[in-house]
């Protein structure tokens, strides 16, 4: 194994090694599901597989420097959280910046490839596919760009590998074709993309392959015909784009703490479920593509005050605002911003297909009669999650009307922050939004042993954002009635911590920790509960 081993703590810890090169993120698209799979190609060109047991990055991309250090295991290094268990000195973790190469002509390489056990197989023309690529798909990222990113290049092949249909092997099927391309005059140099395409392999069972992003990218497409769809939504990978998922909180609520996340569950954005067009991407998958809020790019408005704010429809370009954007919480730790990001869609360009319902059956759609909000958070690509503002009304596989309708509220009282859909017409969506104080306290810990000490801390903002020197009231309800109190001041993150030691004699049960403080002149409280055993 790679890498230098590391002093364990005790024998039964079994050694770690540290180990540096190149990370590759590879993911598979299967036809309900998908998975993630991490490498790290070393100096000397192997590479070995990565595990993460939890959290994996969601800050980096493929072609991203780094340094990891866990337990080798079977040829595998197994990895704690990426946050702790990977560092790099590459730039793609700016929690602001736009992904790197998405603006201009992208220099795209098709190649087309069969396998040894059926040379004859070319189910479709070199012909169809430059039609497919650079007519289609690149108009698609022509329209999504705003007239500011599109494809060029090449279609090339068929090639027949020395590979069977009845195995699949992604990084083989890529280094031949590679070899097949090169042998035959064709100078990969000159592409920053590369695209695999080849006909229905059923040992491979997904339908499309990517990499996150890289340089040159790499996308393998499956299939006996090219679906404009699966190509779109592999080069969303290949420009840097993670799932787009929706946020499933039951029938009863939008947001919540006991909620799912449905991985392509945003049947409005193309990397979301499989539609017959490919939907536009989201606001928060543009912003980080830089196609929204970055150089000439249409603007996303950050609204920090109580006001009617007016976004254009979200397909159509000019200046902007086409989206709104309003902070929903801080991360008391890594200081990570949580926005909602609101849009207007209409049946436009290649969201015509909102025109009539696609949904087998489809109860309601309300898409173009409302606004969309997303949840994304800064620096993590993996964060944008579609919220359903209908949760009663039933559903049959994907969500199907998610806007906050005209005349329809929606509340988040912990980030104090209130948003209605004023209007709605073919060219514009107001929206008003409202901010109030609000106070959250949360406990380092569900559950406790006695002598253990609890550490609650209290956040207080208005409008999402952190207020300091705000005074905060705590009390500790114990499992027996008694309550010990403590007041602690806001810093400039707005966050105030105040302690308590339990002692032998403590009673077991459920505790309560609350918090109070004055915003702006308005009180405000919040509560939650622990066990102590």
């Amino acid at each position: 194994m790679p890498g230098r081993p590391v002093s364990a703590n005790s024998s039964t810890v079994a050694a770690q090694v540290e180990a540096e090169g190149v990370l590759e993120i590879l993911h598979q698209d299967f036809p309900h599901s998908g998975r993630y799979l991490y490498f790290l190609k070393m100096p000397d060109g192997t590479r070995v597989p990565l595990h993460f047991k939890s959290r994996p990055p969601t800050n980096l991309l493929t072609g991203d420097y780094v340094r990891v250090h866990g337990q080798p295991s079977g040829g595998t290094i197994m990895l704690d959280s990426g946050g702790t268990s990977v560092t790099t000195t590459s730039k793609t973790t700016s929690s602001t910046a736009p992904l790197p190469n998405t603006f201009g002509a992208q220099s795209t390489l098709v190649i087309l490839v069969n396998f040894q056990d059926a040379p004859a197989n070319e189910p479709y023309t070199v012909a169809d596919a430059q039609s497919v690529v650079f007519g289609t798909t690149s108009s698609f990222f022509l329209e999504n760009s705003y007239q500011q990113t599109w494809l060029t290049g090449d279609v090339v092949g068929w090639y027949t590998l020395p590979l069977s249909s009845t195995t699949c092997d992604a990084s083989s099927i890529a280094s031949y074709a590679q070899f097949a391309a090169s042998s035959s005059g064709v100078d990969l140099s000159a592409y920053t993309h590369y695209v695999y395409a080849f006909p229905q392999n059923n040992a491979c069972g997904w339908a499309g392959s990517s990499y996150i992003g890289g340089s040159p990218s790499q996308s393998w497409i499956n299939g006996n015909s090219l679906d404009v769809h699966t190509i779109d939504h592999e080069l969303g990978h290949a420009f840097g784009l993670w799932h787009s998922h929706l946020l499933d909180c039951g029938t009863s609520s939008t947001i919540g703490s006991n909620c799912t996340i449905n991985e392509y569950g945003d049947i409005l954005d193309t990397m979301g479920a499989p539609q017959p067009a490919s939907p536009h991407y989201n606001a928060f998958q543009k912003e980080r593509l830089g196609w929204l809020n970055a150089g000439a790019s249409p603007s996303i408005a950050t609204v920090q005050t109580s006001g009617t704010y007016t976004i254009n429809t979200y397909e159509t370009g000019g200046s902007g605002p086409n989206a709104l954007k309003i902070l929903k919480s801080i991360d008391p730790t890594t200081g990570a911003k949580t926005w909602y990001y609101v849009e207007a869609r209409q049946a436009v360009g290649f969201d015509a297909f909102l025109a009539n319902g696609t949904c087998e059956p489809c109860y309601t759609q309300n898409e173009t009669d409302g606004v969309l909000v997303h949840v994304g958070t800064d620096g993590n690509g993996n964060s944008g999650d579609l919220l359903d503002m209908t949760p009663a009304t039933p559903t049959y596989y994907w969500w199907f009307d998610p806007s906050l309708v005209v005349g329809q509220s929606f509340a988040d009282p912990a980030a104090g922050v209130t948003m209605t859909t004023a209007s709605v017409t073919s060219t514009e969506a107001t929206v008003t939004v409202q901010f109030a104080a609000a106070v959250t306290v949360t406990t380092n810990q569900q559950t406790y042993s006695r002598g253990q000490t609890v550490s609650a801390t209290a956040t207080a903002t208005f409008g999402g954002s952190p207020v300091a020197k705000a005074v905060v009231s705590f009390a500790i309800t114990k499992a027996n009635g008694s309550v010990v109190t403590g007041t602690a001041t806001t810093g400039s993150n707005g966050t105030a911590v105040y302690s308590l030691k339990l002692r032998k004699n403590d009673p077991a049960g459920t505790y309560q920790a609350s918090a109070a403080a004055t915003i702006n002149a308005t009180p405000r409280s919040a509560a939650t509960n622990f066990t102590v055993q």
